[in-house]
């Protein structure tokens, strides 16, 4: 599990700190410590150290017996070999990693309250989960690689500095002009690629408002040429601040590779000239210049690819926090509520709007709210649209917490640590309700269960349960929802919350759902709360509630023959 208390604040951080920040979470979480990727990082960088030794030794001593060439045939051997088992190892802390970020994010994603879910961009969160995580975990094999060039070179130094000094310092000043271009170009193009992240985040809310809102574009041209023409733009935008970035990192990364072929040129041109053209000693500069070069280059062409991942690491930070500051109090593992006496809603208020809402004139207001529910009971919530009925269930679910009042489970007062617990009490159907494919959490018996209910619901010829999952939910919405039910129902709760259930199904179905299921779902002991607007049927509950502007105006009682003549 990926820690969370431990991020930085990356809003006070420098571009620097936040590499370093990046690499202590990689070498302090993200298992580069554990496993064998740093001990072959290590042993390929001696290897490929004694593989430039063994080299010059070859080339410089011939005649002096066979040891300096089993010595390259080792070198060469372990070299490659390191190197091979580094790539995979490399591979498998990559996906590691990755795995292990988006498990978290899921984790509080899961945790996090209905205020988050409802306020956030899905879009930038689904970005960061996909995306950034990948773009981060792609940075171990960087630091590794950015290590195993940095050990390399410490191997090197002082032997460039034996055979050349001249050489030496001339490979100082040539890997200073590398750090100076990227320590130039670093921070203008780390704000493209902040730009560039946030541009893709909104491109997927485009993509979200593509897939859930198919029907309405098809309906209207306009509607679909201007969402086309947005979700170009931003990928415009993305494509333009991502190659803004590249241009700037590139830049810093040819100041690198410029400083290394004037080094090469001057190994060529000059040192012959310092020692007297001598071939043996700028022959072994050469080699050891032209097998550093590599490394230099790798360490310079990495850092702009983890200040990427700094930027995205930064991300997944910001989204972190938010989640752990909304998240939802968990209480302990818990088996499903066998049942309840009564829930009573004790002056409970809620304000719905941005920060600050209760302060401004646009939020709405719910309650005060008192009511007491109790098992068995048939209880309507009817009201105009903006009244608070789904506000109201939120609150009733243990969905939303309220800002003021308190919920009471059998005459105790309801905690944070018990919402989880007390929302195990629920089945529902919400009016925005999400059918899962796969059957996720039914018990053996409630999967029996949720087959006769198909049946039931006249569905078997359109849906089948497999081993795992539905064949299908290619379904019309009236379908969708009493498959929904169906699950609902499966799960067996004591409380069933239903809302605007009836509103998609057909006259037949809706008066089967009033006159037959309803009352049976009573008589079984549940408490049945329904949110409709069929006035009609208003004689078929036992109470009565009504709501407008976020107040309920009435709760009564209902006498079904009197209701009956009043219609």
């Amino acid at each position: 599990m990926v820690p969370t208390a431990q991020s930085p604040k990356p809003a006070k951080a420098s571009n620097a700190l936040q590499i370093w920040e990046l690499v202590r979470y990689l070498f302090r979480y993200g298992r580069v410590m554990h496993g064998p990727v740093l001990p072959l990082a290590i042993a390929a960088s001696i290897s490929r150290a004694g593989l430039i030794f063994s080299i010059n030794e070859v080339a410089t001593r011939q005649q002096q017996g066979w040891q300096p060439f089993a010595l390259l045939a080792l070198s060469v051997v372990s070299t490659l070999g390191f190197s091979h088992f580094g790539r995979i190892y490399k591979r498998r802390l990559t996906e590691t990693i990755q795995r292990d970020l988006r498990v978290n994010l899921t984790r509080l994603l899961l945790e996090a309250d209905v205020d988050f879910l409802q306020q956030r961009d899905h879009g930038q969160v689904y970005s960061v989960v996909v995306r950034e995580t990948g773009t981060v975990a792609e940075s171990a094999v960087r630091v590794i690689g950015t290590l195993e060039s940095l050990l390399l070179l410490a191997v090197c130094a002082p032997y460039l500095f034996w055979l050349s000094w001249v050489t030496g310092l001339a490979t100082v000043v040539a890997v200073s002009i590398g750090a100076v271009g990227f320590f130039l170009t670093d921070k203008p193009a780390r704000f493209y690629v902040r730009r560039a992240v946030k541009a893709t985040g909104d491109f997927c809310d485009r993509v979200n408002d593509v897939l859930g809102g198919w029907m309405e574009l098809r309906l209207n041209r306009r509607r679909r040429d201007d969402l086309e023409e947005d979700a170009r733009r931003l990928a415009d935008g993305a494509l333009r601040n991502s190659v803004a970035a590249e241009r700037l990192f590139s830049l810093g990364e040819t100041l690198t590779q410029t400083s290394m072929i004037g080094l090469l040129c001057a190994v060529v041109v000059v040192l012959p000239l310092i020692h007297g053209g001598g071939t043996a000693t700028m022959f072994q500069v050469l080699t050891l210049v032209l097998f550093t070069s590599g490394p230099i280059e790798t360490v310079f062409g990495d850092l702009p690819r983890l200040s990427r991942a700094a930027a995205s690491k930064r991300v997944i930070d910001e989204l972190e926090q938010a989640l752990v500051a909304g998240r939802s109090p968990a209480g302990a593992a818990h088996a499903p509520n066998p049942g309840f006496r009564s829930i009573e809603l004790r002056g409970v208020t809620a304000v719905l709007g941005e920060e600050n809402a209760a302060q401004s004139d646009d939020s709405f207001h719910l309650g005060p709210i008192d009511l007491t529910f109790r098992p068995g009971e048939t209880v309507f919530i009817c009201g105009g649209n903006g009244s608070g009925k789904t506000t109201l269930l939120s609150l009733i679910t243990g969905l939303r917490a309220p800002d003021s009042g308190e919920i009471l489970l059998d005459g105790e007062p309801l905690r944070a640590e018990d919402r989880s617990r007390f929302r195990s009490l629920f089945s529902a159907v919400f009016a925005q309700f999400h059918l899962f494919r796969k059957y996720y959490g039914l018990t053996p018996e409630e999967k029996r269960a949720l087959d006769g209910h198909i049946g039931e619901f006249a569905l078997a010829g359109r849906v089948r349960m497999l081993e795992e999952e539905f064949s299908t939910l290619s379904l019309s919405t009236g379908q969708k929802r009493r498959l929904a039910l169906a699950v609902a129902l499966a799960e067996s709760r004591p409380i069933i919350v239903l809302d605007e259930f009836a509103a998609d199904q057909d006259p037949a179905r809706r008066a089967w759902f009033y006159d037959v299921l309803v009352p049976r779902m009573a008589a079984a002991g549940h408490l049945v709360l329904v949110v409709t607007h069929d006035e009609h049927r208003f004689h078929q509950c036992d109470r009565l509630i009504r709501m407008e502007t976020g107040r309920v105006v009435s709760d009564t009682r209902v006498d079904p023959g009197r209701l009956r003549l009043a219609e």
